[in-house]
């Protein structure tokens, strides 16, 4: 599987202390990678080196394009973000002028424009709320928006820098569940920062940052078997993770399973 994302000797320091030194990140195109680690590990930081909005010294390619100050603007038509507070990017009175904005600045035709925001719109099952005001729409409406008016511009990598935190749990099922969609119909590359490791059930791989280091970076299966190395840094296993190694110990379950309904079959088999 090719390369979406290549980083190799990063260094950079905010206010003279060192954040990542000699850091290293490959991510494979078409994967969902959740990246999760106690607050002030780097996360955040990492994605704003990637997208320019924070100098750094070292390797960076997205989609084979070598990241420079000369090519920032491509690399930033490559990738869409999605932050926790979507209003603070809102400058419309409709959520489809919203969604319309930023292919406005590509200077489209009208009619290429309202076509893409209706496929958009109907992918993502908006198409009732086109009229309504964004800023008076419930959380997770707003991060459908936001999510939408980053779809339209088809961009190869989506970035969630903890974008469902402050959304309630129905509507964040909801929305992992579109990016799941999205992840395994349209092949876009996800990597999700989160606080809440329970969302990493839903991606391919997990990496673990800490003190801007790479602590562990694998398959969900493999990484949520190391609960020690969890527990040394103060984090929780996902519910079910933890559950999964609980019986794997008494022998009633022989991997990892994160589905509650397929735990259920097996342990009735």
């Amino acid at each position: 599987m090719e390369n979406i994302l290549v980083i190799k000797d990063l260094n950079f320091k905010y206010h003279n202390k060192p954040i990542f030194n000699n850091f290293n990140l490959t991510i494979k195109k078409g994967t969902w990678v959740t990246v999760i680690g106690p607050n002030g590990g780097g996360k955040s930081t990492l994605i704003k080196i990637i997208v320019g909005l924070l100098p750094a010294e070292g390797y960076i390619a997205v989609d084979n394009i070598l990241k420079n100050k000369d090519n920032i603007k491509e690399i930033r038509k490559k990738i869409g973000v999605i932050f926790e507070n979507p209003e603070n990017t809102f400058v419309a009175e409709t959520v489809m002028d919203e969604i319309a904005f930023a292919l406005e600045n590509l200077e489209m035709n009208k009619e290429e424009i309202k076509q893409k925001i209706m496929e958009v719109s109907e992918y993502l099952n908006i198409t009732d709320i086109l009229e309504k005001n964004p800023f008076q729409l419930s959380g997770g409406q707003k991060q459908l928006v936001a999510l939408a008016s980053v779809l339209v511009l088809e961009p190869k990598i989506l970035i969630l820098d903890e974008a469902i935190n402050r959304v309630d749990y129905l509507d964040r099922e909801n929305i992992l569940k579109v990016l799941q969609k999205l992840n395994k119909e349209k092949g876009i590359t996800i990597i999700n920062i989160t606080h809440d490791i329970e969302e990493a059930l839903y991606g391919d791989d997990v990496i673990l940052i800490d003190n801007g280091k790479i602590i562990l970076n694998g398959s969900k299966e493999l990484v949520f078997k190391e609960e020690k190395i969890f527990n040394k840094i103060g984090l929780d296993l996902p519910f079910m993770a933890e559950l999964s190694l609980n019986l794997m110990y008494y022998d009633l379950v022989d991997r990892m399973i994160f589905d509650m309904d397929e735990m259920v079959d097996t342990l009735w088999k």
